[in-house]
């Protein structure tokens, strides 16, 4: 009890004695109450500030504090809080309903006697703050509790005194009492002091008893009438004066003699009563004017509202105003509520249904921090009392709105308790309006259903289903809102909350008990509509439906008239009935208009949708394929027949129902079926699944459960296509989606989904025939496609078709399907064919090696080779075997491949067939040509191939020379040509070789044929020189020697020549 106690959060209305952010007004208070000529101090602020809060804080926080009030204040020393007192005089307004006239009443209707009312209350609250016997000497006595003992000790001086003066002036008195004592001693036989005891005692019973019945009688006692002899009076003071006027003495007196000099007047402004403020400054000024307290300041402080003065009377009147900012209104309560409703959240894990947005729309209403308050008080007692006594569930926000309603328009929410009022009238006028637009509605589809398009049609259809369906605040638009205001007789709060669907039309919910003994009028309307065969609306509302279940028979069950949401869900909740429940199965699967209408409203409404759609799917094995037949059915309202049967009906029942796959088809069919079931199990969605064996062809699992996902991709219940292939990259890999289809089976292989890439396996050709293959370009990893070429070696046409689909190339093609050159060699060769024709080989000479080295040379390597030579002169070569150089120089490929390998080749690697005259000259004048090279060349081929280029560079390129060789060349030469190679060669040469040569030249060299005696003159350089030395050196000529020349005209001719003496020979 005490727990569930603690946690409430209920807020009293009483103003707070922790008052926050109100330290500026305590130090202005403070400072103010400290100055010697400010009597009058006003807190102004509007209604609900917070000033009540100030005062109460202000003197909780002075009690609290040890330092007392300055000089001016204290007749002794003590804190402010024990010198002040609060003084309270609330006016409220009260509403009267007169004739169904509303107007606005007071307690008095007369200005001064309100005001004489109000001094007479003001001085009792002074008066009765303090004890009678603090001021003794005040006419105004109150009643108070008077001790038995204390009468009983006054009542007995009293006796004493008559007693005395009885024994001083009656004789012989004192004589009797001895004789009364000395008869009690005889009779008793007691002593004398017993006796005397005794009748003491009988005296003080008797007193006693006196006295209790004195203080009984005159407790009671009221003079009621005075009758006094003609001509004779009281007189009193005068009526006409004020109260303040007839009792200033008193009150002088009160402050004389009390400890009090500091009182707050609050609420005194709701009078509105301006004059009683001045009597009570006058009051003021009179008492700080009195010479008895003049010692002793008296402080006023008035909590008023800020418009209670015009202009400068406010500052005329006070001598200190201290504004007050007011705590709450329309523009800040949304913090406060918001605030409340975080608090409520953190102290109750449950909480409350209410969101934030809801206390942002209804927090421009609120503007006083009472009633804010008095609404959450309100709605924690609603909700815990209505939620205990309801079995359905209420929403918290619902009733927070009508508490909000409440405690704005009190008068309009009592009228709701009598079911009057104008929220009744808002909702009744609901229903007039939806009939007339729902004919309007009906009377279009009848005469356009064929006329226009279907399109159309259908959204007239839609707007009519959701006309039926939709609650008021769903139907209200621009258009129809005076449907409400006009109603509402404008009342903007009611306007709203009904357009935002705070109240609607379960307002009767929320606002009493529910007793479960009988049903209202409506009900028993209900009874009587479906006696009378008389249809109703589906919605029509049911107070009591068990009850109503209990008045009707079975054979009303069975008649179209009995479909009501609210007697189907009562029904279908219980137990038992079940002929009643038999008897509405069989009328609804007569699947009548009437019938499929209901069956597609309850469905969407009704609260026990489930239980009635597994009770027809039980009775009706073609249930299914009636709801597809019957045209009005929408594909949404499908949704939710198929959502029920998924929920509720046994997994092996959904196969019987399966009537020609037609629920099968469904979901094959409908790329989004399961996000249309977003909202059912997903056991049941996947139990479904399996039972009707569904393959998706298409699928989008955006929003879709991840355990229906998982369960689909994991148990293949889909067909093997790019689409669904996809769906499941985004589910495992969500990273590698952005690679799909361009790299489909990479892809599949780094998700690494073993159902995946199982099934991709174990169904290889056919992925790659309809997945992959179907792509206008593929991208996979070269090291897959090489995977795959081996794993399809025995489908070389699949393979050639997959090479020249996919963008990739081959690093080294030892690594493509080498190892089945043995068993697959005519395949394998196919393969690479493909591969090197694509140009996706990498082109190396290791690559090609291994090619020629299986195959030898193709034209498919022959022409890779030629188109890659660029990519050739880059790879390395130098492990190239003699048969493979031998092989390519031979192979018939130009100079721009062979130079790629002339640094490997020898003369051996080449065929004499092979060598040309041009192929010759290409060889030796390659750069890339060893000097070997060309030596061994020259040697072999240059006699029977010399050309020109060769003979005129045989000098220059510094090759290898043999006499063959030089005469071979001889002839391709000029005549300085021919010098300088003889030169050259000189010492090749013999003097036949020399006189071969001479007898090919021109003069003078000519001359040197003639080998008798004689002397020739040659041009005198550095060639002729070296020729004529070696010609002495062979005893061609006897010897050489400069010689000047015969002076000439001509500067042409050299000044000195050389003359070479022939040898002669017999």
């Amino acid at each position: 009890m005490w727990e569930y106690m603690s946690r409430l959060s209920y807020k009293a209305l009483t103003p707070t004695d922790c008052a926050e952010q109100v330290e500026e007004y305590l130090d202005a208070l403070t400072w103010a109450l400290q100055q010697k000529d400010i009597h009058n101090i006003a807190l102004a602020g509007a209604y609900g500030s917070g000033k009540s809060s100030i005062i109460e804080t202000f003197l909780r926080r002075e009690r609290e504090k040890k330092r007392t009030i300055v000089d001016r204040l204290r007749s002794r020393n003590q804190r402010i809080s024990a010198i002040s007192m609060k003084i309270s005089m609330a006016e409220f307004e009260i509403w009267k309903e007169d004739a169904g006239k509303q107007e606005k009443t007071r307690r008095h209707d007369d200005s001064s006697q309100t005001m004489n009312e109000v001094s007479e209350w003001i001085l009792k609250q002074i008066f009765y703050k303090v004890e009678s016997d603090e001021i003794p000497q005040s006419r105004y006595h109150k009643l108070c509790r008077r001790s038995f003992w204390s009468d009983y000790t006054s009542v007995a001086l009293a006796l004493f005194l008559i007693v005395s003066l009885i024994f001083l002036f009656v004789p012989f008195t004192l004589d009797r009492m001895l004789a009364l004592v000395d008869w009690i001693v005889l009779q008793g036989a007691f002593s004398t002091v017993m006796g005397a005891l005794i009748l003491c005692l009988f005296a003080a019973l008797v007193l006693g008893g006196a006295v209790y019945k004195w203080r009984f009688l005159f407790s009671n006692f009221k003079l009621k009438v005075l009758k006094l002899p003609a001509g004779t009076g009281i007189e009193s003071e005068r009526e006409s004066d004020s109260v303040f006027n007839r009792n200033l003495d008193e009150i002088v007196y009160f402050f004389e003699v009390t400890k009090y000099r500091i009182v707050f007047f609050e609420d005194l402004d709701r009078l509105d009563e301006p004059n009683i403020f001045v009597r009570l400054r006058e009051l003021n000024t009179l008492l700080n004017n009195s010479n008895a307290i003049s010692k002793k300041t008296v402080v006023f402080v008035y909590a008023v509202r800020d418009d209670l003065f015009q202009r400068e009377d406010r500052t005329k009147f006070f001598d200190f105003i201290i504004p007050v900012i007011p705590i709450i209104n329309t523009t800040n309560s949304r913090e406060v509520l918001l605030e409340w409703l975080r608090k409520e959240q953190e102290k109750d894990k449950c909480g409350h249904n209410i969101s934030e947005q809801f206390m942002r729309d209804v927090s421009p209403y609120i503007a006083d921090m009472r009633i804010l308050r008095n609404i959450c008080n309100e709605f924690l007692i609603y909700k815990g009392t209505l939620k205990k006594s309801r079995n359905t569930a209420l929403v918290d926000y619902k009733i927070f709105a009508m508490i909000l309603f409440k405690n704005l328009y009190p008068q309009d929410f009592s009228h709701i308790q009598a079911e009057q009022g104008i929220i009744k009238e808002v909702f009744a006028g609901k229903e007039s309006y939806r009939r007339e637009k729902e004919k309007v509605l009906r009377d279009w589809v009848n005469a356009y259903q064929n006329a226009m398009p279907e399109k159309d049609v259908l959204l007239k259809k839609n707007e009519l289903h959701d006309l039926v369906h939709a609650p008021l605040h769903g139907i209200i638009n621009e258009e129809n809102i005076s449907l409400v205001r006009e109603k509402a007789k404008n009342n903007g709060l009611l306007v709203f909350l009904v357009r935002r669907g705070y109240i609607d039309e379960t307002y009767v919910d929320y606002i009493n008990y529910f007793k479960g003994e009988s049903y209202p009028e409506s009900d028993r309307d209900f009874i009587r509509a479906v006696k009378e065969q008389r249809e109703t609306e589906f919605f029509y509302v049911l107070h009591k439906p068990l009850a109503v279940i209990q008045d009707l028979s079975v054979e009303d069950f069975g008649q179209k008239e009995i479909y009501n949401c609210d007697l189907v869900d009562a029904l279908l909740a219980q137990d038992g009935e079940e002929e009643k429940k038999e008897a509405l199965y069989t009328r609804l699967k007569f699947s009548d208009k009437r019938s499929w209408e209901f069956l597609c409203f309850y469905v969407e409404s009704g609260k026990q949708s489930g239980r009635l759609i597994e009770a027809l799917a039980m009775r009706w094995t073609n249930i299914w394929v009636s709801i597809e037949d019957y045209r009005w059915i929408f594909e949404d309202q499908q949704d939710l027949f198929l959502a029920r049967i998924l929920e509720n009906v046994p997994k092996k029942r959904i196969g019987e129902l399966n009537v020609d796959r037609v629920l099968t088809d469904v979901f094959e069919r409908n790329a989004n079926i399961l996000q249309r079931l977003k909202g059912v199990r997903a056991d049941c969605i996947c139990e479904a699944l399996d039972v009707l064996s569904v393959q998706f062809h298409h699928l989008h699992i955006d929003g879709v459960s991840k355990v229906i996902v998982d369960d689909i991709f994991t148990k293949n219940r889909y067909v093997l296509n790019a689409d669904m292939v996809q769906n499941v990259i985004v589910h495992v890999a969500p990273l590698l989606a952005k690679d799909f289809p361009a790299k489909s089976y990479t892809v599949v292989r780094k998700a690494g989904y073993a159902p995946l890439v199982d099934r991709v396996h174990d169904n290889l050709i056919f992925y790659i025939k309809e997945v992959m293959l179907q792509q206008e370009h593929l991208a996979d990893d070269e090291a897959d496609v090489l995977a795959l070429l081996d794993q399809l070696i025995e489908e070389i046409d699949l393979c050639q078709r997959l090479i020249d689909k996919e963008n990739f190339r081959v690093s080294k093609l030892r690594d493509c399907c080498y190892g089945h050159l043995q068993n697959y060699e005519e395949g394998v060769r196919r393969i690479w064919d493909t591969i090197l024709s694509t140009k996706k080989l990498a082109a190396t000479w290791e690559n090609i090696y291994v090619y020629w080295s299986q195959f030898r040379m193709t034209q498919e390597l022959h022409e890779f080779t030629v188109g890659n030579v660029d990519s050739l002169r880059e790879s390395a070569a130098e492990y190239l075997d003699g048969d493979f150089i031998r092989a390519f120089v031979n192979g018939g490929f130009d100079m721009s491949i062979l130079r790629i390998l002339l640094p490997l080749v020898r003369e051996e690697h080449i065929d004499a067939n092979t060598v040309t005259e041009d192929f010759l000259e290409q060889i030796i004048f390659a750069p890339e040509s060893s000097p070997e090279l060309r030596g061994e060349l020259l040697q072999q081929y240059g006699i029977g191939h010399m050309t020109e280029r060769i003979a005129k560079n045989l000098y220059s390129l510094q090759l290898p020379m043999t006499k063959e060789i030089f005469f071979a060349a001889w002839n391709y030469l000029s005549h300085s040509e021919r010098l300088d190679l003889m030169a050259a060669c000189a010492d090749l040469l013999g003097s036949e070789d020399f006189e071969r040569c001479f007898d090919d030249m021109d003069e003078p060299h000519h001359d040197f044929v003639d080998r008798t005696k004689h002397k020739v003159r040659i041009s005198k350089t550095d060639v002729n020189e070296k020729i004529a030395q070696r010609l002495k050196d062979i005893d061609y000529i006897t010897s050489f020697a400069d010689e000047a020349n015969p002076a000439t005209e001509d500067d042409s001719i050299e000044a000195t020549v050389l003359v070479c003496w022939v040898k002669a020979i017999s």
